[in-house]
């Protein structure tokens, strides 16, 4: 089993909203999945930061999550600091 497939489990077992009874099924999965990106950026920050201090590259922050070491700066800044 991949990082991606177990991840993609904890995600759809994540059920917050679901079953509220003014929610639609797929409104609450979307609720849900809001929560959770919200939860994931704030992990993602805080893991940015810990990385700086730690005197980690721009660039290998970046080649981490998949983008450019100019997106990580614009999105995270450079002071990077908690």
């Amino acid at each position: 089993m991949s990082a991606n497939s177990t991840a993609f489990g904890h995600v759809t077992d994540f059920h917050w909203h679901q079953g509220h009874p003014s929610l639609a099924e797929a409104e609450a999965r979307l609720c849900d999945l809001a929560v959770l990106r919200s939860a994931v950026e704030e992990a993602v920050k805080l893991a940015v930061a810990d990385a700086r201090a730690e005197s980690v590259t721009w660039v290998r922050i970046g080649e981490a999550l998949g983008v450019t070491h100019q997106a990580v700066i614009k999105r995270y800044g450079k002071g990077g600091g908690r």
